[in-house]
């Protein structure tokens, strides 16, 4: 993942504070290993997270943000390994994003009876062509638009609403055998 929510893609491992900067300003964190407890540890490369992390990475970052707040769950982490083996099986393309697995993951174990609300404060919607920051606003009957930032596409279209569907569309995808869902459908998101 990018922007706030951003981890080690290799490792899963959470990202220091502290920035470091390259020859063109860009900025990096390192990976902060005395609070990754994966099999896995940070080999100390800087990063400042990817749009498509490793089926590791991203259930070591599941597993550390369940446990920030609860007690640890090896059920609930047995359960999302097979299901993030599944979604990252079945992911291609834009699909195969951190964001559309992560929602496409809370969506299942949601469905499968786990407490997962929890994982909506663990990513941050970005505009699914460009991957940056959406602006949101208010409809009359309270439903929420997100709106790319700078409107890479120019068409001023609802960038939740694409999101929605590259989720439910990666969920009927990796699960065919479960219900079937449609964007509107959707627990979490």
């Amino acid at each position: 993942m990018k922007g706030e929510y951003a981890f080690c893609p290799k490792s899963g491992a959470p990202l220091s504070e502290e920035r470091h900067y390259d020859e063109r300003g860009r900025p990096a964190r390192h990976p902060v290993g005395e609070r990754h407890d994966g099999t896995t540890r940070p080999d100390g490369e800087l990063t400042g997270g990817a749009l498509r992390s490793s089926r590791v990475a991203l259930f070591n970052h599941f597993r550390n943000c369940h446990r920030r707040a609860r007690e640890p769950d090896e059920e609930l982490y047995s359960r999302a390994g097979v299901e993030l083996l599944r979604l990252k099986r079945t992911a291609s393309g834009r699909a195969e994003w951190d964001l559309f697995v992560w929602y496409a993951l809370a969506e299942r174990l949601s469905r499968t009876g786990w407490d997962v609300e929890w994982m909506g404060s663990d990513v941050e919607p970005r505009c699914p062509d460009c991957a940056g920051d959406l602006r949101y606003e208010s409809g009359i009957d309270g439903e929420v638009f997100g709106y790319c930032a700078v409107d890479c596409t120019g068409s001023g279209a609802d960038r939740l609403a694409e999101i929605r569907d590259r989720v439910a569309d990666l969920y009927r995808r990796a699960f065919a055998d479960a219900e079937r869902i449609d964007a509107d459908g959707l627990r979490l998101l």
